[in-house]
């Protein structure tokens, strides 16, 4: 059936505008869905069905209105038609009901629904082949007036608003290009959302004469999709249903559309198991924190780094370690030559980096990427961010936050000469000496000096805003400058309990100007568990610390 695209406001959502009169006649528009019990097959459903009953006795009554069918059957000593099925008879339904066109086919035709009619009192005739053809093609030629009613303006209007692409949700097919083929054309129907004849789908003794030019009664469809709305399961697709299928189509195609505005980005995922859970991460996720930030992907897709592979997670384990450095040999080069520009053959591109992996690996790549311009992270949240997803920042500006909001302070004073300190980032929870390693502490007493980065509150949620960042990125400039400039330490213990994007940034400020080498810490399994060491970053390799393998591919830029 066609469809237009209404430039008055949509009465069955509501609009306002629109008379009182006007809203309840297209509220009224449409057809009562069959139970839930019966099957609502398309063309070659249906024709197993009657392929089925064609094999046995009974009778079998087809009852039609102007575009839909259902079907009955009984005995054929007789007794009361049961319902069988509804949906669109097509040619292949047809070819199913040969056999049975002989003697054992009968046909109704009715104006409303087919399966709310009564079997008993149905006008009935015999079902041949040749009225069921001729069923079919009055049906076809009378397609609510398929592109009859459509202007070239509306059909420039509409293909634009919906992007050559199908407007039926979850569909968006490609409509200038044949699904098998791959021939390029014209593939698309001009689909009426209340029907330009008042027996159509959706058609109404007022509306359908009313809107029948209507560009807003107007969608794009496919074929499947504009059989399925208007043949097999016309009840189901109501005007409402419809003009909201519409309306989310428009809106899409135009935020995908906006979208080639916005700065063009390198995506990078450090994604790997942790706590024995998959690594869970999607482009679909990605665009849409992107949008949100002004980005899009530059080539469509993701770059994964450092996954130590599936089986695992615990970074105290040797085989984690020895999984993830032969992953770290072939990800290495190939990250630096994208952070060198030469893959692209220009400057260093824009990056969106998208961290979910352990605290070490986190810190080895914020290591890696460098502190540069141009480098975006974005923060997995435990729920979804408004109508956004796991990975979007929210929209809007964050509540004034004062610049100290997380906080540098001195736990442990330096001594002249030590040139060994601790550093902690404790925002998610706290890290007490009572868990540091004999080299850091004794007991609940300090014995390097020590610096420690905290928020307002120990909270897994503390990050819930890109300026949040910026906030942690003060507070671990103000501590690198300390151990570096001040204190002149060789040697830092850090100890991170942080979101993901937090622990990243702190990987990021161990730059080449500061000199001192990182042992990196994690807590073993359980609450107030002790701190291991798992790596060592120096100025020039990495080596982890559980089987001693070093990495001595230079971490410059």
């Amino acid at each position: 059936m066609t469809s237009t695209d209404l430039r008055h406001p949509t009465p069955v959502a509501g609009v306002a505008g629109e008379s009182t009169a006007i809203q309840a006649a297209s509220a009224r528009t449409g057809l009562t869905p069959p139970s839930g019990e019966v099957p609502v097959l398309n063309d070659a459903g249906l024709a197993s069905e009657l392929a089925s009953l064609a094999r046995g006795q009974d009778e079998v009554l087809v009852i039609a209105n102007a575009y839909t069918v259902c079907v009955r059957h009984r005995p054929a000593t007789g007794g009361a038609w049961q319902m069988v099925c509804c949906g669109e008879l097509g040619s292949d339904a047809i070819e199913a009901a040969k056999p049975l066109s002989r003697k054992r086919l009968t046909w109704a035709a009715v104006a409303g629904a087919p399966w709310e009619a009564d079997p008993e009192t149905a006008p009935k005739t015999a079902g041949t082949l040749a009225l069921l053809r001729r069923w079919l093609k009055a049906s076809n030629d009378d397609d609510g007036g398929r592109e009859g009613d459509v202007t070239p303006a509306i059909k420039e209007e509409l293909t634009y608003l919906a992007g050559w692409r199908c407007q039926f949700t979850g569909c968006g097919r490609d409509l200038k290009s044949h699904a098998a083929t791959g021939i390029r054309g014209r593939f698309s129907y001009f689909a009426h959302i209340v029907a330009a004849s008042e027996d159509g789908p959706r058609g109404h003794h007022v509306l359908s004469k009313l809107w029948a030019s209507e560009p807003k009664n107007f969608m794009l469809l496919c074929d499947e999709c504009h059989r399925l709305i208007d043949k097999v399961n016309p009840a189901k697709y109501t005007v409402e249903v419809l003009q909201h299928m519409r309306e989310d189509s428009i809106a899409e195609v135009k935020r995908l559309l906006d979208s080639l505005q916005h700065k063009p980005a390198e995506v990078i995922a450090i994604v790997g198991n942790i706590a024995g859970q998959p690594a869970q991460f999607s482009m679909d996720e990605a665009h849409e924190a992107l949008w949100g930030q002004g980005l899009r992907s530059t080539e469509m897709k993701v770059s994964r780094y450092f996954y130590p592979g599936g089986q695992h997670h615990d970074v105290h384990s040797p085989g984690y370690w020895t999984s993830l450095f032969q992953q770290m040999k072939q990800d290495m080069p190939l990250l630096q030559t994208l952070l060198d520009g030469t893959r692209s053959g220009a400057a260093r591109p824009r990056l969106a980096v998208f961290p979910l992996h352990s605290t070490s690996v986190l810190l080895l790549a914020g290591r890696v990427l460098g502190d540069n311009d141009g480098t975006h992270l974005f923060q997995p949240h435990r729920n979804k961010v408004g109508a956004g997803t796991r990975w979007a920042w929210p929209k809007g500006e964050m509540p004034v936050a004062a610049l100290d909001k997380f906080k540098l302070e001195e736990l442990h004073p330096h001594g002249e000469g030590q040139e060994e300190a601790v550093l902690v980032v404790a925002l998610t929870s706290d890290i007490v000496a009572s868990r540091m390693p004999a080299a850091c502490a004794r007991g609940d007493e300090l014995l390097l000096p020590a610096l420690r980065i905290t928020g307002p509150t120990f909270d897994k949620d503390c990050m819930q805003h890109p300026q949040d960042l910026q906030l942690v990125a003060l507070a671990v400039d103000a501590a690198m400058r300390k151990l570096q400039d001040d204190w002149k330490v060789r040697r830092v213990h850090l100890f991170v309990s942080a979101p993901t994007t937090a622990a990243l940034l702190v990987g990021q400020k161990m730059q080449a100007r500061h000199h001192a080498d990182f042992i990196c810490y994690e807590a073993l399994r359980g609450a107030g568990a002790a701190y291991q060491p798992t790596i060592e970053i120096t100025a020039k390799l990495v080596r982890e610390l559980v089987t001693g393998q070093a990495l001595t591919h230079p971490l410059q830029h």
